[in-house]
């Protein structure tokens, strides 16, 4: 039999790959190695010539198992004893241990039913019992657990076991606690940091009054009980649990002091009961002894014994962090994940992420129930919401913000030939609306303190082909508008604002979008959605009037005039040639669900920005936006900029070990002038433009969104400062 072993090279995996070898079975280990000793490599493990055969080793993260290329070639079986373990280990993270314990345990038994594997064998614990609600717990008892570490075992038996089939049959061997020598050797569990305390100080102690009942487990008997479980009839075994240890191995706490006292000598046992732990299960093991045959061959003397020779007969540090679980996750998570580590983040933390609920359900729900998808009554509440939230008199709702600028510049009269002046660092489509237009774009440089358009350099850049000046608000700061303003008044030409970015944007406590014509966006990840859509603000009527009709394909009327209640009995009429660009009542119902959440979302973007503000703000590493004293944030985008001389890597690199370390960033943007349409076939080159040029390596925007906790921004920083600070 072929059998796949995750966690194979660990403290159980061993004896359990060794036993599985002696049997004559194939094994194949699946395993990080990272609790290996630094002097031991995985290959080490197996080098016996007393073997008569090798174990097949993968390196690997089951984390990632589907990542795994024929991680299941001819497999048979599974002994998955991959996870964390130990209370203090998953009490680093609940979230970590949940992915790992659970998630995982779940898609390893996924691949396997993929891959026809018929047998699965799960390494759980008696910890599940957590504090017993009886005297006797067996199998039938229900289980109680009280501990991160045994709440994951117990969710991952109950997600395994639901996946039984009759071509899958797994089995749960809650384990209890081992103990005794394994070459991938732990001292903290219960009898092996007795025993190593003892020899080494003289003195035990014991916490929480000591009067709390475990069952012990030698490590080999575990790993011979895995076999058997392995090796059992399906009838036998298939969909059940078992308790594996024996009866008599079921000790109290205290009186497990007193026996590894005794067997060592002039040793002192110092109980204190300032640390009560509530976690006291006496086990039976009836089950498995009557059905399997199964008897331990180890006793707690043996295992005491065996700690003994082992740390007389050499010098080695038993409270080093490499026999500690805990100890060697926090350094692991002190690592880069490419340099062997752990993700800062359990989870992804995504960039951006849209903030819908119930509201918005029930919102397009309705709508949908209405018949009325495209043009519709929802279209003039958005429009009047929107209007009056950025003080401007008229709003008019198009299908996305691309269709808003490509609206305003038709409506500015720009022709083939004409000149529209932007900043370099922006979405694509700012520029390629444009140029689809057949007009032609040119670049001003920006302010480096802002990202935006440096109003300084402006007038050199216009022609007597200028037509438009469209300042682009990144990230949700307003441009300087009074000192572009004064250039467009003095040169005759149209401002168009590029307001993707900026609702609840305040320039000198004016609303962006105010005056106008200001263009916003409702993309999935902008300060609020529709999905997709964009609005048009301004405050001229006629403009309003202009771009309404064009909108609508030219027509005097929309779908809701020629076809609702009151619709005129008349065929519509086409006064200009218009686009299709109008926005849905679908979307409009959900964007007056998210209008109606909007100060809570722009609250919680400031709070956000401010704690990055707060945290970030001494690290030499990177400089943190910087905010003028006359403008309100909108904070669309936390964007950070990396002192690539004092970090040794590029802006790409850092983005990638975020990335590794679950974190989701963003570049807003590269400019536009670096892109290969841009830069060859118009010419530009990159040095014309010098702060657009260097900001677009060394930008790189944080997650932000109203769905980020504090721990999302704890982790964020933490990752951040863990990939600048490497240098390995």
């Amino acid at each position: 039999m072929r059998i796949l072993i995750t966690g194979g090279g660990g403290y159980l995996g061993y004896w359990t790959t060794l036993t599985a070898l002696e049997a004559g079975h194939d094994v194949r280990i699946f395993d990080r190695f990272c609790f290996l000793p630094s002097t031991t490599k995985p290959q080490d493990l197996f080098s016996s010539p007393e073997l008569a055969r090798r174990p097949e080793l993968i390196t690997g993260d089951i984390r990632r198992v589907q990542e795994t290329e024929g991680l299941f070639a001819d497999v048979d079986a599974v002994i998955h004893l991959a996870g964390l373990s130990s209370d203090p280990t998953c009490d680093l993270d609940a979230e970590m241990t949940h992915d790992v314990n659970v998630e995982s345990t779940r898609e390893l038994a996924r691949q396997a039913i993929q891959a026809g594997v018929g047998r699965f064998v799960f390494a759980s614990t008696c910890a599940v019992y957590g504090q017993g609600v009886f005297e006797i717990l067996d199998e039938e008892s229900p289980a109680n657990p009280i501990s991160v570490f045994s709440r994951s075992k117990l969710e991952a038996e109950t997600a395994l076991l639901s996946l039984g089939t009759t071509g899958f049959t797994p089995v749960v061997a809650r384990m209890g606690t081992l103990f005794g020598y394994s070459p991938r050797m732990r001292f903290d569990l219960a009898v092996n940091q007795m025993a190593a305390t003892a020899i080494r100080q003289k003195r035990i102690l014991v916490r929480g009054g000591g009067n709390q009942w475990r069952p012990f487990l030698h490590v080999r008997d575990a790993a011979r009980a895995l076999l058997l479980l392995l090796n059992a009839p399906v009838a036998d075994v298939a969909g059940e649990i078992f308790n594996v240890g024996a009866d008599a191995q079921n000790i109290r706490i205290r009186d497990l002091a007193n026996t590894v006292a005794q067997q060592l000598g002039n040793v002192a046992v110092d109980v204190a009961r300032d640390d009560d732990d509530r976690r006291t299960y006496h086990v039976r093991f009836a089950k498995i002894v009557e059905r399997l045959g199964f008897q331990c061959a180890y006793s707690v003397d043996t295992g005491i014994s065996e700690i003994k020779e082992v740390l007389v007969s050499s010098n080695i540090n038993p409270f080093d962090e490499q026999y500690f679980n805990v100890d060697r996750m926090k350094r692991l998570r002190a690592l880069p994940v490419d340099a062997g580590g752990e993700p800062v983040a359990a989870r992804f933390i995504p960039l951006s992420k849209p903030g819908l609920g119930e509201q918005e359900e029930q919102a397009v729900i309705q709508v949908l129930r209405s018949g009325w998808l495209t043009s519709g009554p929802q279209v003039k509440t958005f429009e009047q919401m929107f209007s009056e939230t950025v003080s401007a008199p008229h709003a008019i709702g198009v299908s996305s913000c691309t269709a808003a600028l490509h609206l305003c510049l038709v409506d500015a009269g720009i022709q083939p030939g004409d000149e529209v002046i932007m900043s370099p660092i922006t979405w694509a489509s700012t520029g390629n609306t444009i140029i689809n237009m057949g007009a032609n774009v040119r670049f001003v440089d920006v302010d480096p303190r802002t990202l935006n358009m440096n109003p300084d350099l402006l007038e050199q850049t216009i022609t007597e082909r200028t037509k438009v000046i469209m300042p682009v608000h990144i990230a949700g700061h307003p441009c300087d508008m009074d000192a572009i303003r004064a250039v467009a008044e003095k040169h005759g030409l149209c401002i168009i604002e590029d307001a993707a970015h900026a609702l609840g944007a305040r320039y000198k406590n004016e609303p962006i979008g105010a005056r106008g014509p200001a263009c916003f966006s409702f993309y999935a990840i902008k300060n609020i959605t529709t999905m997709e859509g964009g609005m048009i603000a301004l405050q001229d009527a006629d403009a309003a009037a202009r771009l309404r009709v064009l909108a609508s394909n030219g027509m005097a009327a929309t779908a809701w005039d020629r076809y609702g209640r009151s619709a005129i009995a008349a065929p519509p009429e086409v006064i200009v040639p218009g686009y299709k660009y109008a926005l849905g009542n679908v979307n409009a119902a959900m964007g007056v669900a998210q209008l109606k959440k909007y100060k809570m979302f722009a609250a919680a973007r400031a709070r956000i920005a401010d704690m990055y503000t707060a945290v970030l703000s001494d690290l030499d590493e990177i400089e943190i936006p910087q905010v003028a004293d006359y403008v309100e944030h909108a904070w669309h985008l936390f964007i950070i900029r990396l002192k690539l001389d004092k970090i040794g890597r590029t802006r790409n690199e850092i983005a990638y070990e975020l990335r590794r370390e679950n974190i989701g960033t963003g570049v807003h943007f590269y400019g536009l002038h670096l892109h290969q349409f841009y830069r060859d076939t118009l010419g530009i080159r990159a040095e014309e433009f010098p702060e657009a040029t260097r900001l677009s390596n060394e930008i790189l925007s944080l997650p932000l969104h109203p769905g980020l906790n504090d721990k999302h921004l704890n982790e964020i920083v933490a990752a951040l400062k863990k990939v600048l600070s490497w240098h390995g």
